[in-house]
């Protein structure tokens, strides 16, 4: 599947959501992924698993028989895009996911109950100089921050928040 087509696959925000759960579980079965995702109707999750395993982004890591069913459990693939992609399909990536975040916060805004402050809305820009060594110790230790608390378990008073971090290169003045 070429980028333009996997791109779309994953734009949508459903996708999006049983991706996350991948991500934070490590792999899961539909039926575990719906019960999480109890919002979405049964059959539509179904679906978007489908979607996302034709399109090569999840993968069956395990198959078992339960009452004369085959009960499949999936994961992210682990190196969906190729080891080195041109400029064209790596920037592809990177708008897709621009827009898919831009889309997340235009719906965001556009609920009557919409309220920034009482949902912890934070955006923040920096520039930092850092060599490459002094970076990659960096994202270690935010790579620990978030490896804390990426494994917990819905529970009361707990929402979903979602934390987006962005690397690029900064322009030279």
């Amino acid at each position: 599947m070429d980028f333009d087509s996997m791109a779309e696959v994953v734009m949508n925000p459903v996708r999006q959501r049983i991706i996350q759960y991948l991500i934070v579980h490590g792999k899961g079965t539909a039926k575990e992924m719906q019960r999480e995702l109890s919002d979405i109707p049964v059959a539509s999750c179904y679906r978007h698993i489908k979607k996302l395993y034709e399109a090569g982004c999840i993968e069956v890591t395990e198959e078992k028989s339960v009452r004369g069913a085959v009960e499949k459990t999936y994961a992210l693939v682990r190196d969906p895009l190729p080891k080195e992609p041109g400029a064209k399909e790596l920037a592809t990536v990177f708008y897709t996911f621009l827009l898919s975040l831009q889309t997340s916060f235009l719906r965001y805004f556009q609920r009557e109950d919409a309220d920034a402050g009482r949902d912890m809305l934070a955006l923040q820009n920096s520039t930092l100089l850092l060599s490459d060594e002094e970076f990659m110790e960096f994202l270690q230790k935010l790579s620990a921050v978030f490896a804390e608390v990426a494994g917990n378990k819905p529970a009361e008073g707990r929402k979903m928040r979602r934390i987006t971090f962005i690397s690029s290169p900064g322009e030279e003045t």
